[in-house]
């Protein structure tokens, strides 16, 4: 039996709706004033996105991130502590809030404050986190 005609103009206007909305968070998530981050909940949590105003924040370029784990801006004063409450937030699928010192690509250290949330597949597991960071 094929779909109605009716049901296809639902199921057509659901699917420009989702594009729309995709297309939408796209362009906030690109030009928002906060740097972001998307890692993979992977060993190493590699680095999957990152929007110009984290480029602009660290000093790296788009293609030095990518891959690379988020511990390439930590140094010397990074709070070991922090650093554990953040892997124990995330572990147990909580949003974690915080702040820290890190390292620009030159070195030079940033005080930044940043809020990371797990975010889940289609089945509930965690796939990814989404790091919203600004410098204070």
């Amino acid at each position: 039996m094929a779909p109605s005609e009716s049901f296809m103009k639902i199921f057509d206007h659901d699917e420009q709706f989702r594009g729309l909305m995709r297309r939408l968070f796209e362009v906030a998530i690109t030009h928002s004033f906060d740097a972001i981050m998307i890692s993979e909940n992977k060993p190493g949590y590699p680095i999957v996105f990152v929007n110009q105003s984290f480029t602009d924040m660290t000093g790296y370029a788009h293609e030095e991130l990518i891959g690379q784990s988020p511990t390439i801006l930590q140094g010397p004063k990074t709070d070991r502590l922090v650093l554990d409450r953040l892997r124990r937030d995330l572990s147990a699928g909580k949003i974690f809030h915080g702040q820290a010192v890190n390292y620009r690509k030159d070195g030079s250290e940033f005080i930044m404050e940043w809020k990371i949330a797990p975010v889940r597949n289609e089945t509930g597991d965690i796939s990814h986190f989404l790091a919203l960071q600004r410098s204070i």
